[in-house]
């Protein structure tokens, strides 16, 4: 399993549009063909945890956080 701190340096790194791109793109209509309801559900908490966090500190994250960040980043 990777270090918390590999696994925070990595999401943040993937994660490549900002809080407004992210939440325009999956208000989108066209976000809904765009994939499974999965990827849209994670989408949506993808984007809790950059507004809970808009400084990507380290500190600041929860244990839930870095279970989905996990996930995303593989």
């Amino acid at each position: 399993m990777k270090p918390k701190s590999e696994v925070i340096q990595d999401f943040n790194m993937q994660i490549n549009m900002s809080v407004e791109e992210l939440q325009a793109w999956l208000d989108d209509p066209k976000s809904k063909t765009a994939g499974t309801g999965i990827g849209l559900a994670s989408g949506h908490k993808i984007v809790e945890i950059l507004k809970k966090n808009p400084t990507k500190d380290p500190g600041l994250y929860d244990d839930e956080d870095l279970e989905h960040m996990r996930k995303v980043v593989g």
